[in-house]
């Protein structure tokens, strides 16, 4: 992510919160392009707070995270 992070709006955990540290993990450049885009369009949000608003909204409609079926990976083209 390039350029300034001013008006950026960060997950601030509660007090006494340790954070799940999830670090590697490997997006392809349209996937990380894709959650970026969705993120500043929700507010201008950072990465690690537009996910925890997703997970939110999912587990408000369904009642927990998705589990994926065992499909094979899905193939990246060029749009």
């Amino acid at each position: 992510m390039t350029g300034s992070n001013a008006g950026v709006k960060r997950n601030r955990l509660p007090r006494g919160v340790e954070p799940a540290r999830i670090r590697d993990i490997a997006l392809h450049p349209d996937t990380g392009k894709d959650f970026q885009d969705a993120a500043k369009a929700s507010g201008n949000l950072s990465f690690s707070l537009y996910l925890e608003r997703l997970r939110a909204q999912l587990v408000a409609e369904y009642g927990a995270l998705p589990v994926l079926d065992e499909t094979p990976e899905v193939a990246h083209t060029a749009a």
